[in-house]
């Protein structure tokens, strides 16, 4: 995992984590733009077959928790598009766990990559994401402190989307990481929560171990040309949820943010006013669009 997806260098600088997880959060993954950098930069596109409508990525921005490095994010996110629809995952690594950021890009790659394989069963695309966590872990050289906090293993929230041509849908998810449906401007649906009073500092998380237990959950329903899939870490899933309860229209807000400078100035001002916590925070919108929206004849 770590030595074919990235190149780990040890920072001089101390863990801003304190000692306890020094040796972890000191590891900066300088992975290649294919998948890091398009959790950090926003609206990457792909192309897609001919046709009467397109799957169109027309919102993916993330910010840092604030006084970290930009390495430092443990939100990933990952998709592939082809002619028989869209998969695309979003994955937050827990803070308190070690190397959270790689098992979080492991999680998203493996999940939206997997039908390539012929790995369609979940229960084999996590069991693949966690031999291939270990693997890459042993080949780590870990001072004794890290191999001991490496062995309680790593945790992240997922969420997943797949829409098929068909517009028929499916999710996955476990944790606070959360999907919004929503069609002009009304909520039709969220998953796994329902509300902002079930957010909490313990949230359900997936394991790197098979012998932890993972609690996924799925949903599935239809789509309709127009509709939008909002895909969200917790900070901003818990900011929609209490705009919704205070009557508030969030989507018209978040159709404003049009690009990743606009989005941190934005996080920063809800930090600052504290009305989202200070975590790394990631948004990404899917639309499903006629061709004529996107400029395409059909």
């Amino acid at each position: 995992m770590f030595k074919s997806s990235c190149n780990i260098a040890v920072s001089r600088l101390p863990s801003p984590y304190g000692y306890a997880n020094f040796g972890f959060k000191s590891f900066v993954s300088n992975y290649s733009q294919k998948y890091c950098d398009r959790s950090l930069y926003a609206q990457i596109h792909k192309p897609t077959a001919r046709g009467l409508a397109r799957f169109q990525l027309v919102q993916s921005f993330s910010v840092q928790k604030a006084g970290n490095a930009i390495a430092e994010c443990e939100d990933m996110w990952d998709y592939v598009q082809h002619h028989m629809g869209i998969s695309l995952a979003l994955s937050d690594g827990a803070t308190e766990s070690s190397f959270a950021r790689e098992w979080s890009k492991e999680l998203v790659t493996n999940f939206v990559h997997r039908h390539e394989i012929g790995d369609g069963d979940w229960q084999n695309w996590l069991l693949r994401s966690q031999k291939s966590w270990q693997s890459g872990l042993a080949e780590q050289n870990l001072s004794w402190f890290a191999k001991r906090k490496a062995a309680v293993g790593a945790f992240a929230t997922f969420v997943s989307l797949e829409i098929c041509s068909d517009f028929r849908w499916k999710a996955m998810a476990i944790g606070d990481s959360c999907i919004f449906m929503v069609r002009d401007h009304q909520l039709l649906r969220s998953f796994p929560i329902q509300n902002s009073d079930q957010f909490n500092y313990h949230p359900r998380l997936l394991a790197t171990y098979p012998q932890l237990v993972n609690d996924m959950r799925q949903i599935s329903g239809k789509a309709k040309l127009g509709d939008r899939f909002y895909l969200a870490t917790d900070a901003i899933a818990c900011w929609i949820f209490k705009q919704i309860e205070a009557n508030q229209d969030p989507w018209l807000k978040l159709e404003q943010i049009s690009s990743q400078d606009l989005f941190v100035n934005w996080v920063n001002e809800l930090r600052d006013c504290q009305q989202i916590v200070n975590d790394d925070t990631t948004l990404l919108c899917l639309e499903i669009q006629t061709m004529s929206q996107t400029g395409c004849e059909s």
